[in-house]
Order: structure tokens, then sequence, then C-alpha cells
């Protein structure tokens, strides 16, 4: 129990701390990509993952998220899909120090995060299959990667939920591929719906990339696509059952 609490003071401490200092800095951050060739909107979702890669890389130095990889090569840009188990999973991302826009609702509603969202051109969710489907396309065709929780929640169990074709549609109708990311002890490190988190290891697992069959029939293909990526992650998540 003083371990727990200890380590709750210590995260969450140094949580707000990095946030502040981040947001005082975030423009020397936009500025130093921007002067490496980097546009501007590119600059900001790669500060914003810098920002995430202090939080889980340099953080939890006695524990930092581990990365890794069953691909030679991630095919950029992509489309990235993972399971989702806990609040601080869009965190983790940051240790693959990757351009990605997130495709996501609700936190678009918190002030802070959702100014910072909007400047980094995520795309919300809630606009639309239509509008959602040209974001999409104008940020692979400009290099940048794509997040998505096809799940479209947080699971309470582990285990995988249904998997909406959103994710799927936009690898299909672009033909960039789909690269599944295994997210393993996020949900125990902080569980769903509660504050505290738990002494618990956590890391990604980079899969191989899935492409879509585009010469078929769209609905097929999706069906296709949607049904590889479930078993590919429902597979890994399965052989890592005591993680």
């Amino acid at each position: 129990m003083i371990k727990k609490i200890l380590l709750n003071i210590y995260l969450w401490t140094m949580f707000f701390i990095v946030t502040i200092i981040s947001l005082i800095l975030f423009p020397f951050f936009v500025l130093f990509f921007i002067l490496r060739g980097k546009n501007f909107e590119s600059s900001v979702r790669l500060s914003i993952c810098f920002y995430g890669w202090i939080l889980v890389k340099i953080v939890p130095f006695f524990c930092p998220v581990k990365v890794y990889y069953k691909t030679e090569k991630i095919p950029e840009p992509c489309v990235f899909v993972a399971n989702h188990c806990s609040s601080i999973d869009p965190y983790l991302f940051g240790a693959l120090m990757i351009d990605g826009a997130f495709v996501s609702t609700w936190p678009f509603k918190i002030p802070v995060y959702g100014f910072f969202m909007r400047l980094a051109k995520y795309i919300n969710a809630n606009d639309g299959w239509n509008v959602m489907l040209e974001k999409a396309k104008r940020l692979l065709s400009m290099g940048s990667n794509l997040i998505i929780w096809p799940e479209g929640h947080r699971s309470r169990t582990g285990k995988l939920g249904v998997f909406k074709k959103g994710a799927f549609a936009i690898s299909v109708e672009t033909g960039y591929p789909i690269v599944p990311v295994c997210i393993l002890g996020s949900g125990k490190f902080m569980p769903p719906g509660k504050f505290f988190v738990n002494p618990s290891k956590v890391s990604l697992i980079v899969l191989e990339p899935v492409y879509p069959e585009c010469d078929s029939d769209k609905l097929i293909a999706i069906k296709k696509l949607r049904k590889k990526v479930f078993e590919n992650l429902k597979n890994c998540i399965e052989e890592n059952s005591n993680y």
C-alpha cells in the first residue's frame, strides 16, 4: 500500500510538472521541428508526441514503457489500430515518436486538450463519416499516420470488443495499410474509471502491417481487413495473457 501511495504521489506530481513545462516550452518544440523541415501541423503533432514520450519513457525511469517490433519497418504513413484498456493509452504512442493524428471524440471536449487537438488537426469522429474520411485522406497524403481505437471505448475486461469499421474503411479507401499495435498492462496500471495507478509493467507490441485488398469489392475488403486485424491483435493478447 505504501509503495502504491508513493508511486501515485510521484507520478501525478511529475505529470503536472511535465505538463506545465511542456505548455510553456511548446512554441519552442514546434519551432524546433519546423527548423528541421516539418510543416506547422506536423510540428504540432510531433511536439505533442514528444510530450507523450517524456511521460512514458523518462518520468517512469524505474519502469519505462517498452516497445517491441514484430515488423522490420513501419510503412509510414499508415493507420495504427490498437486495443484500448486505459486512459493512458494515447500517451503510450509517444514511445513510438511518430507524426500521428488521433481519431477520437471526448478529448475534444476538454478545454486545453481540445485546443491542441484542433491545432494538430486531429480528427473528431463526431464530425460524421464523410468529413472524417476527407480529413483522413488529407492527413495520410501529407505523410501523417492515423491512430484509431476500433473498439470505440476502453475494455473493462482486457478482452477485445467488437471492432467498428471506420479504420478499415479508411484503409480500403486510401490504400494505406493497417499496423496493429497490441497494448499490454495499461489496464492494470490504470483501470478504466480509476484515478490512482498500480505498479505494473506496460508494453507496446507493433505487429506486422496488414494491407487492404483494394482490387476487390469494398465491403468485402473491409470485412476481411477487420477480421484479419482483429485476429492478429486477439492472438497477441492471448499469447501474452500472463503479462
